[in-house]
């Protein structure tokens, strides 16, 4: 859900009673969200799947019952503390929906990469380029040893080009940005954050979500930022 459409939501969702509210830092264990919702909400089967939804959220969670349903919302960034109300309040969550937060976003897939920084989901300034990857050797012999060898330097070259950039970009503005998310594959990304020490150094900051770029371009920075701020909604009926 956009930005704009879980504001909307948010606003539009009936808060009549009985309903309740309860906020999850990312940090807590089931065993004390299950403590956290059975205070207010004593449902049995439904209490088991809110737990074991919310509990998977790498940004926390956001549990509001109301009127018989029940609703978990993943936030796009990680929440702080773990708060909880016998009526509907998504005034925590609205205020960070309406946030304009400082991000660096970078997203990388073999051979294509880019770099931005984000006011809200407007760009301050970005970079973006292509390195030369071959794709993998199948076949056996010391000709495939040597290809993968070729191949690990082109790896290495290239993650290095994308954190020189990252340095100019994000290194400047340290101080002002909040959280770093980065977009593209998974297995490239994790092979580039062990040889980069500048991305290890920012995984303080770094949201545990992985945004969704098919190829990383500069024209790649108005969707990714938008995924950036988007939440996920899930909704549950009691049986």
């Amino acid at each position: 859900m956009s930005r704009s459409k879980a504001i909307a939501w948010l606003k539009e969702l009936n808060g009549e009673a009985p309903a309740c509210t309860i906020y999850i830092a990312p940090s807590t264990g089931k065993a004390e969200i299950e403590k956290m919702l059975g205070a207010l909400l004593d449902r049995g089967a439904l209490l088991d799947d809110l737990v074991e939804n919310a509990s998977k959220s790498p940004t926390g969670a956001v549990v509001f019952y109301v009127s018989g349903k029940a609703y978990v919302v993943w936030p796009p960034f990680p929440l702080g503390t773990n708060a909880s109300a016998r009526c509907y309040d998504p005034s925590h969550l609205t205020a960070q929906l309406k946030h304009d937060w400082r991000l660096g976003l970078v997203l990388v897939r073999l051979g294509h990469y880019s770099v931005g920084l984000f006011k809200g989901e407007q760009l301050v300034d970005g970079k973006a380029g292509t390195g030369l990857v071959h794709a993998r050797h199948h076949k056996g012999g010391s000709s495939s040893q040597r290809f993968a060898r070729h191949r690990e330097k082109q790896m290495e070259t290239f993650f290095t080009r994308i954190e020189g950039h990252a340095r100019e970009l994000i290194e400047p503005h340290l101080k002002e940005i909040d959280y770093i998310l980065y977009g593209g594959t998974r297995d490239t990304l994790l092979t580039m954050w062990r040889q980069c020490a500048f991305f290890r150094s920012l995984e303080g900051r770094t949201v545990n979500r992985l945004l969704t770029v098919r190829e990383p371009k500069r024209s790649s920075f108005e969707e990714a930022v938008k995924q950036a701020y988007s939440s996920t909604v899930y909704e549950f009926k009691e049986n």
